[in-house]
């Protein structure tokens, strides 16, 4: 890691985003609905303990800037995984929908919307902030866990199977976001702009990641991805990591003859008219491929679409699937989100 600030300005505007974007909205939508009443919050503020506490703190493993930015991205990933998780719950309790949450949460009407915070300072400053900031708002996320429970509204047992689930589960979300990009214009402009901030919106968090950045495959350009030091990859949205990405022989191969490592390796054949670009792949900017969309398949909805996309074609080693690809793929048992299996 190199970029501090890079991977701090994420875990800033993450937190901001799903605080006032995600949790205190919905909070205020079941307070208005007798889900939790304020009362409910501050007697659990008042009763709860240390040992009843369901998000156990976190503890920074070293002192050094590295393993402090680490830990503050670790930290993000639980707060958004405890809203997940609380907001699920309730919202089970209610009949909301999406136009719902936008409303709450004032897209339609400044009035409601929830003023995120400004950061400013040194990067030492601003790594304190963060830490103060993701104890405050981890605090009225426990307190509402604990209010959700004491009205009956779910159990700590249930809570807690479901807390081990989100840990287990490893979402696929490169289908989905392909898919949106090759059938919404405005959305495909945004993912290539900005990357990050597109997914957000779309209720995708990518994890650990400094800088996000999508490449597109056009008729005139094939982007690969590599990390020619170990294996940076953006599993937090594609899913596992390919066993060929983590060896040797492809990180050297793919930097050294891109077009012979890509025929020789996948038995992909690049027209000789199509430029190749490489793309590594670092602690602090992560890259995913845009695959083109396969002729014919205009008329397809997004989960249909979404089901032709594979870990290969994000990565630029394979393309997206055709339809009677994917149905040849179904008979064999194969997934478009499982990477190839290893060859003995």
């Amino acid at each position: 890691m190199h970029d501090f600030d890079a991977h701090i300005r994420a875990v800033e505007e993450d937190l901001e985003y799903y605080r006032a974007k995600r949790f205190e909205p919905r909070v205020f939508y079941l307070l208005r609905r007798n889900v939790v009443m304020f009362s409910d919050l501050l007697k659990a503020r008042v009763e709860l303990k240390r040992k009843n506490q369901f998000f156990k703190p976190r503890k920074p493993e070293g002192k050094n800037i590295e393993a402090r930015v680490r830990y503050l991205e670790e930290w993000l990933d639980e707060y958004v995984k405890g809203i997940a998780l609380v907001s699920a719950r309730a919202v089970e309790a209610m009949d909301m929908v999406t136009e719902d949450n936008r409303k709450e949460r004032g897209d339609y009407d400044e009035f409601f919307k929830i003023k995120k915070k400004e950061h400013h300072g040194t990067l030492e400053e601003r790594m304190v902030n963060l830490e103060q900031d993701l104890k405050d708002y981890q605090e009225l996320l426990e307190v509402f866990v604990q209010a959700l429970i004491q009205r009956g509204w779910s159990t700590r047992e249930e809570l807690e199977q479901r807390w081990k689930q989100l840990h287990e589960q490893r979402p696929w979300a490169g289908g989905v976001i392909v898919a949106k990009a090759w059938t919404d214009p405005e959305f495909k402009h945004a993912l290539l702009a900005t990357g990050r901030e597109a997914l957000r919106e779309m209720g995708v968090h990518q994890g650990k990641v400094g800088k996000l950045v999508v490449v597109e495959n056009t008729d005139k350009v094939h982007n690969v991805i590599v990390c020619t030091l170990c294996s940076c990859y953006p599993y937090d949205i594609l899913g596992d990591t390919p066993w060929w990405y983590k060896h040797e022989s492809y990180r050297t191969n793919i930097v050294q003859n891109p077009r012979a490592c890509i025929r020789d390796m996948f038995g992909l054949d690049i027209p000789a008219g199509k430029e190749v670009q490489v793309y590594d792949s670092t602690s602090d900017v992560r890259y995913f491929v845009l695959p083109q969309q396969p002729a014919g398949t205009e008329e397809m909805s997004e989960n249909e679409l979404a089901k032709l996309v594979t870990v290969d074609s994000l990565i630029g080693a394979g393309y997206a699937l055709e339809p009677a690809q994917l149905q040849q793929a179904k008979k064999l048992g194969a997934t478009p989100e499982a990477p190839r299996v290893r060859p003995d």
